[in-house]
């Protein structure tokens, strides 16, 4: 039950965060840099809010980084309504710092509930599931919005609106479970450090035993034992490289549709909900474990192409949509892969860190991303996102 208000929850988190960029291009007229800086400031405000809620989430605590969001996004709400009736930046600005806020501490307290509330096998299936959820309730969000937009900020409607927002977001505290005995991510940890330590103390035991003549086989039995898994350095790049990448699209892309592709914004918005719709069908068929190398190496190749596919072909409202979707659909197991190999190799530990290394990316992303389509151009800019949505698949070189 919980997942779905925590999918809920964050799908709310998606929809006024694309409604923000919408109000800031089709309301105040912000160029690509103005976006770009826009989208930086809300992730300058992001990684300080990760760090206080990863140590939230190392004590074991769900509903405190859950409430902490709950108050920042009760504030978020009538700044965001000012912003767009008034016209003004500088409240759209804060706004966007507290929505920033409030997404720190929702994702990771929903986080850490997974990870304290199942057992560490299911740690993927249930991951997975939250993002499944998101992403429909996201859809059909948008939808809604698309058909409401005209009248969305005339008081009356927004206020009812928020009401039903603000108590969807206070139930996600009353029923985030906050287990009493906090010890499945230590024991997985535990577990973890025993397993490599046995097999180092074997490995060494057998390679005794060999003819130390033969290296390569001295060399091949070391690598075998004493292997830890993949890297942290090498996750972190596939997954900074992932951020930048997605910011170089998602950052713009609102502006593209809207100034670029002529498109009105009821039908930008409801552009979104279909590819979210649409994206989460798929997921229904999906292979219950997406993770894995060939739907790894299948993701980036279609994402990519659906980006070419958009930017270059700038095709209709339904094919876009199904565009959209691809991409939708390949972040998810994209990001789902990187997620879960880094909570394997670490054993849980400080998911918020996770985060953070994300966070900061985007923040590169977002910097400049408004930059670089300004100075090289859209298609000199998508053929750096390709470049950067490809680096991830150094992954597939390494075992898991």
């Amino acid at each position: 039950m919980w997942l779905y208000i925590a999918g809920l929850a964050l799908a709310t988190l998606g929809v006024m965060d694309l409604l923000v960029n919408i109000v800031a291009v089709r309301l105040l007229n912000f160029t690509p840099v103005e976006l770009g800086l826009l989208n930086a400031l809300w992730t300058a405000a992001v990684i300080p809010s990760l760090r206080h809620s990863n140590l939230l989430s190392n004590a074991g605590l769900t509903k405190r980084p859950t409430l902490i969001g709950f108050l920042a996004f009760a504030t978020f709400i009538p700044l965001f309504y000012l912003s767009a009736s008034w016209r003004s930046a500088a409240l759209l600005y804060t706004a966007y710092v507290l929505h920033a806020v409030t997404y720190s501490y929702v994702k990771t307290g929903c986080q850490t509930a997974v990870l304290e509330s199942y057992p560490s096998h299911q740690w993927s299936h249930y991951s997975r599931r939250l993002a499944q959820l998101a992403v429909l309730f996201e859809g059909l969000l948008l939808l809604g919005v698309s058909r409401v937009w005209s009248s969305l900020f005339e008081t009356w409607y927004f206020q009812l609106i928020a009401v039903f927002v603000l108590a969807g977001s206070a139930l996600l505290v009353l029923v985030v479970p906050q287990p009493s005995l906090r010890f499945e991510k230590i024991l997985t940890r535990i577990e973890s450090h025993l397993k490599k330590s046995l097999t180092r103390i074997h490995g060494y035991l057998t390679i005794s035993s060999l003819d130390y003549a033969n290296g390569e086989k001295v060399n091949i039995l070391v690598e075998r034992f004493v292997k830890d898994g993949v890297s942290l350095t090498l996750i972190a790049a596939a997954l900074a490289a992932f951020r930048i990448g997605n910011e170089y699209l998602f950052t713009p892309l609102p502006f593209v549709f809207i100034r670029l592709m002529g498109l009105k914004t009821p039908d930008v918005i409801a552009l979104y909900g279909l590819g979210k719709a649409i994206g989460f069908t798929v997921m229904l068929v999906l292979p219950p474990n997406v993770v894995s190398k060939g739907a790894f190496t299948l993701a980036a190749l279609v994402k990519v192409a659906s980006v070419a596919g958009i930017v270059f072909w700038r095709p209709d409202l339904g094919s876009s949509s199904v565009l959209l979707a691809a991409i939708y659909i390949s972040n998810l197991v994209i990001d789902t892969t990187i997620y879960t190999l880094y909570v394997t190799t670490t054993s849980g530990s400080n998911v918020g860190l996770f985060n953070i290394v994300a966070e900061a990316s985007s923040l590169v992303g977002t910097l400049t991303s408004g930059y670089v389509m300004t100075i090289l151009g859209l298609d000199t800019t998508v053929l750096l996102l390709v470049i950067l949505n490809l680096v991830p698949l150094l992954l597939v070189k390494k075992s898991w």
